[in-house]
């Protein structure tokens, strides 16, 4: 057969039916994505789920595994290797396993097993994005796909052709290398969110409620909340599961040691810096060093300045939104008339944010203060009402 990322889903499922374990968040969206390139009902199977839902199609685990061609596995983290096991002794030769797991490591063993034993292909995938609806697409999200074997390649292919029909960028890298991986991008990220967090509210009684500190806060202090505002948005096993995952192997476990060291040394160059003058501090230097060490060419640096000034300016106009624009009538190059005419008024287009109408068939589109000051209202309205784009107060909103 032909091997290769132009491959699309259709083509690869063709008339083979398929079946999701675990149909939560992203196994929903799995069956969602997929149903429409089927000729089969997909099959579901979800305990939990059929308990709370009566009519919930529900499959028993064996059966979906004599009875589908193509299996994805989105259960729980901690529930994969369980269904491996469980499943291993019903694969066939022809049949693809995949599953969607954020860490590979307690089942890295048994997807080996399997495709080196020819009872199934077995492929791996990690979309590194929450699934629709809480984020309207996976479009232009990161998408992992792990290569197991030669032997693989139609699982390999197939996650590829789910993710490329998603419209996401595409990374491929071998099995044992996505939890080193994972170590860097979403292990010490949610330690370090997680401490955070816990010493961002330990400091509260004293200072008051998080939602009054973010009002009088700097830009920096935003940024940073954001990332633990993130943090704390994300279930709690979760975020547990994905620290204890790293903190499971040895090397991951040395990293975050290693994390705590470096904290402890920050606040032992600080307390040293409190004695001395300024020619001798020692904590800018250790700073500069790090920052080095991250970014020798300082490249990145550059990069990050821009992109957090334009969230910063981002952020600000939609706390301190003025001017609210409803379109009554959603339509191909509405965009474009009204930046048209909001430029025409030197209005800058970056202060402009859309979102759903409140009514049917409307789109609705608020504008910064901090462009609209010196505005000549009535005559924007007045152009604005020749597209039929109508011009309202907005609430400011923290």
């Amino acid at each position: 057969m032909e091997h290769s990322s132009e491959r699309t889903l259709a083509s690869i499922i063709g008339d083979k039916p398929i079946g999701v374990i675990g149909v939560g968040r992203c196994g929903s969206h799995l069956v969602r994505t997929l149903q429409p390139h089927s000729s089969h009902p997909i099959m579901q199977s979800d305990p939990g789920r059929a308990k709370r839902e009566p009519d919930f199609p529900h499959i028993p685990l064996p059966e979906l595994a004599e009875k589908a061609a193509i299996i994805f596995i989105a259960t729980d983290l901690p529930e994969i290797r369980g269904v491996l096991l469980h499943i291993r002794a019903k694969l066939q030769e022809r049949q693809i396993i995949i599953d969607t797991g954020s860490s590979k490591r307690d089942y890295v063993d048994l997807l080996r097993s399997i495709d080196a034993s020819g009872s199934a292909q077995a492929g791996s995938i990690h979309a590194m994005a929450k699934p629709p609806p809480e984020i309207p697409s996976w479009r232009g999200q990161n998408g992992i796909v792990c290569t197991i074997s030669e032997r693989s390649r139609d699982a390999e292919d197939l996650g590829v052709a789910l993710f490329t029909q998603q419209q996401m960028f595409i990374h491929k890298m071998r099995l044992e290398e996505h939890d080193r991986m994972m170590h860097q991008i979403q292990g010490k990220p949610h330690f370090l969110q997680a401490g955070a967090c816990a010493a961002m509210g330990e400091g509260l009684p004293e200072t008051g409620s998080i939602e009054s500190l973010e009002k009088i806060g700097s830009p920096n202090f935003e940024l940073f909340m954001l990332s633990v505002g993130r943090g704390a948005t994300l279930p709690a096993p979760l975020q547990a599961d994905l620290i204890t995952s790293m903190a499971s192997s040895p090397e991951g476990l040395g990293d975050l040691q290693r994390t705590i060291a470096q904290l402890q040394h920050i606040l032992d160059l600080a307390t040293h810096d409190i004695h001395h003058p300024a020619a001798e501090r020692r904590l800018p230097a250790f700073i500069e060093a790090a920052r080095e060490k991250l970014d020798p060419t300082r490249q990145w640096r550059k990069r990050m300045e821009a992109k957090t000034t334009t969230i910063v300016v981002r952020l600000a106009n939609i706390r301190k939104r003025s001017l609210r624009l409803t379109a009554m009538h959603d339509r191909k190059g509405l965009l474009q008339d009204i930046c048209s005419i909001l430029a025409s008024h030197g209005i800058d287009m970056n202060a402009i944010d859309s979102l759903p109408g409140k009514l049917p068939e409307t789109v609705d589109f608020e504008i910064g203060r901090k462009d609209t000051i010196e505005v000549n209202l009535q005559r924007l309205q007045e152009d604005l009402t020749k597209i039929e784009v109508l011009l309202a107060k907005a609430e400011a909103s923290y």
